[in-house]
Order: C-alpha cells, then structure tokens, then sequence
C-alpha cells in the first residue's frame, strides 16, 4: 500500500475563509465567493472547487486570481495540483517550475513537482527535485518517504530503504515507511526483519489486512505455519471478500498437511476469483492427495483451460 503525499500549500493571508461558513464547508464557500471579484474571495472560491473535486473550476479561479497577481508563487504551485489531479502534467509542471522562479526557496513547490515529472518520465529530474527539496527541508518526513518510494518504483531498493528509515527516523509513527520497508526486505529475503517492519505497520495500523497477509507470507517462507494461519485469518476478518487470503491460507493449510481446511479455503477463493488458475491448481493436488482423483482432474482440466498444461520440472 504505497501512497503518495502531496502538499496543497494554501496562501498565508487572514480570514482566508467567509466568517459565515465553517472551514471545511465549501459550499457554503462557493456560495459566499462566487460573485465577488475581489483577490481573496477568488481564492477562497478556488480553494474550494479544488477541495469538492471541481478541478476545472479551481483552475478557472486560480488564473482569474493569477491575472490580478502574477507574483504569488503559491497560486501557480495550487494550480499546479489542481491541473496534476485531471493528469495535464505539463502544465502542471510548468506552473510548479514558475512557483519554484517565484521562490526558490519553498521547498514544497520541488517537492509538489515530482509527481508530474515522474509522471511524464522524468525520473531523473524528480530526483533532483527531491534532493533540493531535502537541502531546503531537512526534517520533513514526507518528502523522504516520496523519495523513496520514487527509488523503490526504479528498483534502487537500497536507496529506498535508507529513506524510508529516514522517513521513520524522523516521524516514528509512519506506517507507510514501515509497510514499504517491509515489502523490499521480504523480497531480499530477509524474512525476520520483514516481520518486525510489518508488526511496526500493524501496530500502527491494526486494520490493515495487507499487512497481515505479507506478515503472514513471511512466517509461511519460515515454515512458521501456525503464526501464518493466524495473518491470514486476520485478514480475511477484515476483508473476507478477497481471495488472495483464502489463498494463502488454503496454501499453508495444504503444506501443514491439513488438506480439508486446505480445500475448503481454495473452494472459497475458487468463489471469490473463479479465473485463477493456480487455485485450481492447488485443490487438485490437494484433491489427487486425499484420492479424490475425479475432482482432481476436474481442477487441473480447469488450470489447463485458463493457463495451458503445468510444465512439471525434475
């Protein structure tokens, strides 16, 4: 569960909301501002159009706002966001890089550009945008996390897990660091620091049934079969309309030997996603062991009709 921050900067003027309507009611916003001209009620208009989704009528009022002020560099960086949210990343790229001329010494408008540069493939620049954005704002969590999140989609894993530790260092309470850090570790096959980075995400975020899953991945890859099953079961409570659940669960089930419970999880998850050809592929062995060869072979008739034959190896 990777996610992506991203500031919305917001002028620092006073009353920047009607006295009449509470800050976060931005119809009542829309409502009291829409028929002004005057430069605050524009962008109190503006803001609230982006905040309700209408992006098109967000930027409307921040080019009105900004043909009154060209020199408010915040401006440019909002509807810089708001032409990012409806994916024109070159104008958004342009407005971020006028905020930047503006001042370039904010930080947020570096950062608020990477995601347009990464979008339109510019990964090296996204990363020379966050390394500024890291020399102009040293302590902020948020722009390591992104970084690394940005290495990690380039498969720099290294330089990923170094700034989501960074991330956690300076804001302990992340989870999504944690769970991120979790993910690479598993994959490099360092199983019990996996666990622990996955115990800090759940901990922190204890609805999470992702995190149970791949915490239960791990246990499984160690043979710890009972602490899998327990993963498993948690997040199938918490989500029991996913079958990758029942799948893992049928699937430590099965390597525990339990091939009823096995069955059972891999015939809900057959429910759940009838098109995945390795449950069928499972159950049939699961099946063939328990000499229940004619439903055996209905599965692997099955696997082979949504995948071809299974390719036995020696």
């Amino acid at each position: 569960m990777k996610v992506l921050i991203i500031f919305l900067c917001s002028i620092c003027t006073p009353f920047v909301f009607a006295q009449d309507c509470g800050d976060t009611d931005y119809g009542c916003q829309i409502a009291a501002n829409k028929k002004s001209d005057d430069i605050d009620s524009i962008f109190r208009l503006a803001y609230a159009y982006g905040e309700i989704g209408q992006h098109q009528d967000a930027i409307r009022e921040y080019t009105r706002y900004i043909d009154l002020d060209p020199q408010n560099p915040a401006i440019f960086s909002n509807r810089g966001l708001e032409y990012a949210q409806i994916k024109k990343y070159r104008l958004a790229v342009q407005d971020f890089t006028r905020a930047i001329e503006l001042d370039p010494t904010d930080a947020e408008y570096y950062h608020n550009r990477t995601e347009s540069r990464i979008q339109l493939g510019d990964r090296a620049g996204s990363v020379e945008d966050f390394n500024v954005a890291i020399a102009l704002d040293p302590s902020n969590a948020a722009i390591f996390f992104n970084r690394g999140l940005n290495y990690d989609e380039m498969g720099v894993t290294s330089l990923a897990i170094a700034d989501y530790s960074k991330a956690l260092e300076l804001d302990p309470n992340d989870s999504d660091s944690y769970f991120n850090r979790a993910s690479i570790e598993q994959d490099n096959g360092d199983l019990a620091t996996a666990i622990r980075d996955y115990s800090d995400a759940i901990r922190l975020r204890p609805d999470d049934p992702v995190a149970y899953n791949n915490r239960g991945n791990s246990f499984d890859s160690l043979g710890e079969y009972s602490k899998a099953v327990a993963d498993y079961t948690r997040a199938i409570r918490l989500n029991p309309s996913d079958a990758v659940f029942y799948f893992n669960r049928g699937g430590t089930y099965y390597e525990m030997g339990n091939d009823r419970r096995a069955i059972r999880d891999l015939t809900q998850a057959i429910r759940l996603d009838p098109k995945d050809a390795d449950t069928y592929y499972l159950r049939a062995r699961a099946y063939e062991r328990n000499d229940q060869n004619k439903k055996a072979e209905a599965d692997d008739l099955i696997y082979n009709q949504l995948s071809g034959p299974k390719v036995e190896t020696h």
